[in-house]
């Protein structure tokens, strides 16, 4: 998934093109539910539902102010093509293979229930701990473990801190060197892992000693908040501020990692809420449902988190988006083709997004290294609501979808 690659014959190559030609690169909550055997436990929590109820009636238009996220987010950072120099081309090389980079988060089902190999995808997820993942060819599973803290929110219970315990994991990481780590499953989400940032910087203290322990060259990747608004990024703020006063440096993250949704936050409508552990704000960004795949906001959101790593030092690291796709039914107007063509709008942005001033150097100042479509098979988003159209297989008859077929026909045009 995001591990270095390159042949000298490549590189070679590579140098070549660069010296002729240059190079022009490009500068909602989750729905994904636990199918791991973790499931944080809840008694008397009001949910509020991520997307609206099917009798509700909205107002779909967009409303550009409304929905604007307020960063110092430039007009050209959002640009599809930004200019690399050519004294900062030559140190990047080809880091990873296109296809390599392309994920999926496997929902229903286990992923080898299905011919996943049509996808042509590099890595997936489950949203859980697996302690013998299939060796399905070219593909690398990462494994996500899930926490809990009683009492949040209000009602939870929990069993254990975390799932698996120390063992598993210790087992797991020495004899998987090199693995790909998540912390946690949105912890900021109350229908989530919900914990809050004190708690958090505990936990991920904790996981990432035992891991390490294990396993130096271990990948440990912080769990990714809902979307990249300036709330979320107030939650990580928190994070930091904690660790940094426990343990007395800067959390050691070896993967920064972001979902990648649009969803209005609010505490008493749907949407994704209000982060776990802020009480001082019952609001943040106001998303409308026609917001969910503006192109505009799903950049600003990319754009946004690489500037906050820059901003705290950490522009060095890989970022990858490990969910992100369409919630909203087929009943707020999102059909087929209209997933698609945002999922295709994605990979265009996520391949070619660049900046030599907060990009990642070492992959030529792109923006994200890897990234995972919501979902592989889940049809019916908090069913029985609502029929949505992301899903990539059937989960009931195992075949693709168009919408797979149109998945693995991008990634293997790829060169």
């Amino acid at each position: 998934m995001i591990r270095c690659t390159g042949k000298a014959a490549a590189v070679v190559c590579y140098t070549l093109v660069v010296g002729i030609l240059g190079l022009v690169t490009v500068c909602v909550v989750s729905g994904a539910r636990p199918t791991s055997s973790y499931l944080p436990q809840t008694t008397d929590y009001e949910r509020q539902p991520l997307v609206p109820r099917a009798h509700a009636v909205f107002d779909l238009s967009a409303s550009e102010d409304r929905g604007k996220p307020p960063l110092d987010v430039q007009e050209q950072d959002l640009d599809k093509l930004t200019y690399l120099p050519l004294a900062f081309k030559g140190f990047c090389g080809f880091y990873l293979p296109s296809s390599q980079r392309f994920g999926f988060d496997a929902v229903r089902n286990r992923a080898e229930l299905y011919d996943v190999s049509l996808l042509h995808a590099g890595w997936y997820q489950n949203f859980g701990f697996r302690a013998d993942p299939p060796a399905l060819e070219g593909l690398e599973f990462a494994q996500t473990i899930r926490l809990c803290q009683p009492g949040s929110p209000p009602g939870r219970t929990c069993t254990s801190d975390y799932v698996p315990d120390q063992q598993d994991i210790k087992d797991y990481a020495a004899a998987h060197p090199g693995a790909l780590w998540l912390i946690g499953n949105e912890p900021d989400a109350p229908i989530q892992d919900c914990i809050t940032p004190p708690r958090y910087a505990q936990l991920y203290h904790e996981l990432y000693g035992i891991i390490k322990g294990a396993d130096p060259s271990a990948r440990v990747a912080i769990g990714g908040v809902v979307q990249g608004t300036p709330l979320r990024l107030r939650y990580l703020d928190m994070i930091l501020q904690e660790y940094q006063t426990r343990y007395g440096g800067m959390i050691p993250v070896d993967v920064w990692n972001v979902h990648g949704f649009i969803l209005q936050e609010h505490r008493y409508s749907w949407g994704c809420h209000i982060p776990c552990g802020i009480t001082d704000v019952d609001t943040g960004i106001l998303y409308n449902i026609d917001d969910h795949d503006n192109m505009t906001f799903f950049k600003q959101q990319i754009v946004a988190f690489r500037q906050w790593m820059n901003d705290h030092g950490e522009r060095d690291k890989q970022l990858i988006v490990t969910e992100y796709g369409i919630l909203m039914p087929d009943i707020y107007g999102f059909d087929e083709p209209r997933v698609e063509a945002f999922m295709l709008a994605t990979f265009d942005y996520f391949l070619t997004a660049s900046n030599p001033s907060y990009g990642y150097a070492a992959d030529c100042g792109k923006l994200v290294q890897g990234w995972a479509w919501y979902s592989l098979d889940d049809a019916h988003f908090q069913k029985p609501s609502y029929n949505s159209y992301s899903h990539l297989f059937d989960p009931v008859y195992e075949t693709i979808t168009d919408l797979g077929t149109a998945y693995g026909d991008y990634v293997s045009s790829l060169p």
